[in-house]
């Protein structure tokens, strides 16, 4: 058995990641066998778990390995095989973890259905960059055959003639009795020329997490509304409080570009509930009162109280939950998506993360209503597919709450679908409970083509909120200008 060399400048993680690898190639690990657990690791190799954890977390999440809940963790079968009478679909997405679900899928599908078998072969990418690798491999010829995208990209993917109309792939398939077990806001969001391109396959809302733990022992609630989160926020600024949990802010959450997508789904709730929006009946209405009023209380946030560091122009889309998760914050902007990772990232398993992890709606403005970001992930099934019909009838059985609802409950996840509701329950999934309960409150952002190019300029705005002197109301009015000529659509003040 090769060793750890603990003198070798490289970290131990990566070196052990290495000697799985190698492992693997050799053909002493095969597709399908469980690997040593953590605790084997760490005696094999005379390591502590953390530079374990995290050669398997990043193997996972590059699709060497899968993680099988209750079972342990096993080298991925969905990798192509030669000689492998399977069919092999290739799948572009930006989730490490559905690698895991999608072996699910396989082995059900292949053990229900008289169709030939199939196998994934699961490509995974970096979130921020995924609209443009996918865009790039249409452009060259070797797009996948289906990739699970953010809903809100669906129309422009549509527009630009890459995806089939699902209604397409099937002439018996009924358009109007899938959309009636779906939230409507899924419905239009997936939606292009009045046909359906994107399966939703996931739903999710924004929120704030806290430490519900530290919460209690400080004899706080959770805050409402802008005044009650600056309000705690500073309780957790004071000096004594900080030293007795060990955190540098009170507050974490993406604020600029290097966040993506993720800074608009987390900041976005501030500019509804003061009563703005982007877009209104065919104009650009981002230059309103409600939306500087909001700007004016982010930059307050980062620039005036410092309850929320000014490096949140840096953070990325998966910052702010890993400091949270690792106790480097006491709150983090976020999204029910990340309660899984949350969980994996801090080791926390259900009973502990139940009793350490609370959860709110995006607290509102003053006098106003939370309004969360509702969103979610669709599978899209590729022009360049050459079995776009198998490849849907796949997702359908992917998507049906009866043969994945138990996973998603596991992943702490949701379907878009009223009927999943029946699966979840405050007793077993209080999270998913709670996410089934307010998803309707959600509102979702603009489900147009040209949706990237207006997410980019928002992200801008923002990141200008919190590291640009610029007056606010300058920079509203050039960010509605700018959404202006790209959307094709008046400005309205």
């Amino acid at each position: 058995m090769a060793k750890i060399d603990r003198d070798s400048p490289v970290p131990i993680y990566h070196q052990l990641k290495t000697l799985i690898r190698e492992q693997i190639e050799s053909g002493l690990w095969r597709p399908g066998d469980r690997i040593p657990t953590e605790d084997e690791l760490c005696r094999l190799y005379g390591i502590s778990r953390s530079p374990v954890r995290q050669a398997l977390k990043e193997l996972v999440y590059e699709g060497v390995l899968v993680r099988r809940p209750g079972a342990g963790t096993f080298v991925n079968e969905c990798s192509p095989r030669p000689g492998s009478p399977d069919t092999s679909i290739h799948l572009m997405c930006s989730d490490t973890r559905w690698s895991e679900l999608l072996e699910h899928v396989r082995r059900a599908w292949n053990a229900a259905c008289d169709h030939p078998p199939v196998s994934f072969q699961v490509e995974v990418v970096n979130h921020t960059r995924f609209y443009d690798l996918l865009s790039a491999a249409v452009g060259s010829g070797t797009a996948p055959d289906a990739a699970m995208v953010d809903c809100v990209w669906v129309a422009g993917l549509a527009r630009a003639g890459f995806l089939y109309p699902l209604e397409d792939l099937n002439s018996q398939w009924n358009h109007s009795a899938f959309g009636k077990d779906l939230y409507p806001a899924f419905v239009s969001a997936n939606s292009y020329g009045g046909k359906l391109y994107g399966l939703p396959v996931k739903a999710d809302i924004s929120l704030l997490w806290y430490r519900k733990d530290w919460f209690a022992r400080e004899g706080l609630t959770p805050p409402r509304d802008w005044d009650d989160l600056l309000d705690v926020a500073r309780h957790f600024l004071q000096p004594q409080v900080q030293e007795r949990y060990g955190y540098a802010y009170p507050l974490v959450f993406p604020g600029g570009t290097a966040g993506g997508e993720a800074t608009v789904y987390m900041l976005m709730p501030f500019l509804w509930s003061a009563g703005g929006d982007v877009l209104e009946d065919g104009a650009v209405v981002l230059d309103s009162p409600a939306t500087v009023r909001a700007l004016r209380f982010l930059r307050d946030l980062v620039v005036t109280h410092r309850v929320a560091p000014p490096d949140v122009v840096r953070y990325r889309e998966d910052t702010a939950f890993r400091l949270f998760a690792s106790g480097k914050a006491a709150m983090a902007l976020g999204g029910s998506y990340e309660a899984d990772l949350i969980r994996h990232t801090s080791g926390w398993e259900d009973g502990a993360f139940e009793e350490r992890v609370g959860y709110v709606l995006p607290p509102a403005a003053p006098g106003g209503q939370s309004a969360p970001t509702i969103g979610g992930t669709s599978y899209v099934i590729l022009r360049q597919s050459s079995r776009p019909q198998q490849v849907m009838e796949v997702f359908r059985f992917a998507t049906d709450p009866a043969q994945v609802g138990p996973w998603y409950r596991e992943m702490l996840q949701i379907l878009p679908n009223p009927s999943f509701n029946r699966l979840v329950s405050s007793n077993g999934a209080p999270l998913l409970a709670w996410v089934s309960e307010v998803v309707s409150l959600g509102r979702a952002r603009p489900s147009i083509p040209d949706y990237v190019k207006v997410s980019r300029q928002l992200q801008a705005m923002f990141e200008k909120t919190f590291s640009d002197p610029m007056p606010v109301e300058a920079l509203v009015r050039r960010t509605a200008e700018f959404i202006a000529v790209i959307s094709e659509m008046p400005c309205r003040v």
